[in-house]
Parts: structure tokens; sequence; C-alpha cells
């Protein structure tokens, strides 16, 4: 990636973070002077608009400039009740995305094992019409002894 004005090559001046939001709850047992600035940042962007959190959001956007800018920013936001419904329908709906995604892939993946069992369920059909030994059957299609011989015709 190169700079847009003078084309300098920016590989030392792109940082990429992750931060896993879902454990910051172990942050915030810690007093806001012992937090690293990743911390400090990534504590405010996860509950700067939650009020149960607001005492320790005030405290960390006092312990960094920046952050005292963002929440001032944040706070004009607030201000606006449309802006804030805007926003938190927004989240509302990311937050249904992924969780539809999710279940339609869990449940694809249910339907492919059904229909992989079921496929197994034929072939072994087909081998006991064939007369093939019950532990061929087993091998061949990974069904249990119990199954298999299910499927044999009664004598």
């Amino acid at each position: 990636m190169r700079h847009d004005i003078d084309n300098g090559l920016l590989h030392n001046a792109v940082q990429v973070l992750f931060v896993e939001l879902s454990k910051l709850n172990e942050v915030l047992k810690k007093p806001v002077d012992e937090m690293t600035d990743m911390e400090r940042i990534s504590v405010f962007l996860r509950y700067a608009e939650n009020p149960d959190y607001r005492d320790v959001v005030n405290k960390v956007i006092e312990s960094k400039e920046g952050l005292a800018v963002a929440g001032e920013v944040l706070m004009s936001i607030s201000k606006d009740e449309r802006e804030r419904a805007i926003f938190r329908n927004r989240r509302i709906y990311q937050a249904d995305q992924e969780s539809n995604r999710v279940t339609a892939e869990r449940n694809l993946a249910m339907a492919e094992k059904r229909g992989a069992k079921q496929s197994d369920f034929e072939i072994a059909k087909n081998a006991v019409q064939m007369k093939l030994a019950i532990d061929d059957i087993i091998k061949l299609t990974g069904l249990t002894r119990e199954e298999v011989e299910n499927l044999s015709p009664v004598n």
C-alpha cells in the first residue's frame, strides 16, 4: 500500500489490531490507570453508550486526550434521538444478520449430515440385498451393526 500524495510505502505506517471484545470483562476489573492504551480504547468503544458503565468510561475518557474528543463526538451524536435510534437499529440489524447466518450454516451442516446418513442407509440396503457380509457393509457405510441388521430381511 502506498501513500496517495508522495507514493511512499505505508507498510510501516499501517497497523491492524484485533480486539476480542468478549474478553473486556476481565479488563473492566482493572483500575483505569493500570489499563494499556489499547484496553482503554477498547473499553471506550465497547461501553461508551452503555449507562451501566458510565463511571468507568468517564475515567477512561479523562485518562486519554484523544478519547475525550471521541467522547464529545459521541455525546453530540447521542443528543440527537433520531441518530441514536438509527445507530441502535443498525446494530440490532447487524446482530440479527449474524445470528441468521450462523443459524443457516448450522442448519445446512445438519441437513448435509442427515443427507449423508440417508445415503449410507440406501447403500447399506442395496448391499444387504446383494447379500454382502454385515461386517463389510459396516465398513462400507459406517453404520452400526444394529442399523445394518435392522435393514436385513427377516428369514
